[in-house]
């Protein structure tokens, strides 16, 4: 008898583990732990199980920091996006929903987005928000939750400069969907975009790793420092000289206005937030925006690195050199320098105008037009959080 329990048992728990994803060994556990983000995921308020029953890796990706309580509810945000409890009025029970981080992330950003065209016929209209869904998103969308997942469009389909290269992209209530034109008809060509980490980034999100107490660990090891020697490399400064240099000008079109002035909440002091989808950058003080510039970022391979930096070197003028596939390259008298990130530095540009464009110029560094930097390296002293995100 006590056999037959036992296999009994057995059963019943590869049945209930079928039912869960991506395997049962994983279903089993209590708690997961992602190496690669350095993060837990548990059932304490039942975010384990949402994630494994919701194509979690897909649609949300890994955990990147601790779940935690805000107003006596509880949420964890995720590469991807947002889990948090939610009170259902109708029963007033507890549930788990994803997050709306496309709608704060729109607003945090201060996104405007076009109108949507004309009716079409073969589109999927939303009055509430005046947006569409057609094509690969809505299909995308129909295919893995619809609403309840994504929530409703808050703009059309539109190109946009991301972490992945230029893609088509449509914003949502609760994530950004993005469309790799390369790989149409294939299961990659849509994918989720990252918008819980540049959410978390600007909420001062703590996404510091910790470490595996000995649960059992899911998906890939951590990953090794990213292979940027050339950038990495302390600065040395170099003797100021004693006149200024003549510097060609950059004669360019005038770009786009952007966004008006807001305010980002109770923040105190001095904040540079560098958007790299935009390629703008906007300084803010006590909250409040107070400057904004077009800029040029890292080319492929050369990506500028997203993250929480702070300006720790400031250099009026420099000659910067470096080696690129081999084949050495040195820029002379580059204007009011401020290193944010190893050999990252936000400066002064006079070799091309092609600012806010979308044109990944720059090896690693955040290229600024002059009079731009010249004002930044003005008002910015040592120690201003900058702010790198998507």
């Amino acid at each position: 008898m006590r056999a037959c329990r036992i296999v009994l048992v057995a059963c019943l728990t590869a049945m209930l583990g079928s039912l869960w994803m991506p395997a049962a060994a994983v279903a089993q556990a209590s708690a997961l732990y992602f190496p690669a983000s350095g993060h837990f995921l548990d059932d304490t308020y039942g975010f384990l199980s949402f994630w494994q029953a919701h194509e979690g890796e897909r649609l949300l990706g890994f955990p990147i920091n601790e779940a935690q309580l805000v107003d006596g509810l509880a949420q964890q945000y995720f590469e991807r996006g947002r889990l948090e409890q939610a009170i259902d009025p109708a029963n007033n029970l507890i549930s788990v929903r994803p997050g709306r981080v496309g709608a704060e992330y729109v607003e945090a950003m201060w996104k405007t987005f076009p109108a949507a065209p004309k009716r079409r016929g073969d589109e999927l209209r939303f009055e509430s928000t005046g947006h569409t869904l057609r094509g690969p998103f809505l299909d995308f969308w129909q295919a893995h939750g619809g609403e309840a997942i994504f929530g409703e469009p808050l703009s059309e389909a539109l190109w946009e400069v991301t972490e992945r290269g230029r893609r088509m992209v449509q914003y949502f209530e609760r994530a950004q969907l993005e469309r790799d034109a390369a790989q149409a008809g294939t299961d990659q060509e849509m994918s989720v975009g990252e918008l819980g980490r540049a959410l978390a980034t600007l909420k001062n999100i703590d996404t510091a790793r910790v470490s595996n107490w000995g649960v059992q660990e899911y998906g890939p090891a951590a990953p090794q420092a990213a292979n940027v020697i050339s950038l990495d490399a302390t600065p040395t400064p170099l003797p100021q000289p004693t006149a200024p240099p003549q510097l060609r000008p950059a004669a360019k079109p005038k770009p786009a206005a952007p966004a008006p002035a807001r305010s980002i909440g109770p923040t105190k002091g001095k904040l540079i937030m560098v958007n790299l989808s935009d390629q703008w950058l906007y300084a803010y003080e006590d909250g409040s925006q107070v400057f904004s510039a077009p800029i040029t970022t890292g080319r492929k391979g050369m990506e500028t690195p997203t993250g929480t930096f702070a300006i720790y070197s400031k250099l009026k003028l420099q000659t910067m050199d470096g080696v690129d596939n081999g084949v050495p390259w040195e820029v002379p008298n580059v204007p009011n320098v401020m290193y944010i990130h190893g050999g990252v530095a936000l400066h002064g540009t006079y070799w091309h105008n092609k600012f806010g464009s979308g044109a990944l110029l720059s090896h690693g560094c955040v290229n600024l037009p002059l009079k731009s930097a010249a004002w930044l390296y003005g008002w910015a002293p040592v120690g201003t959080t900058v702010k790198v995100t998507y």
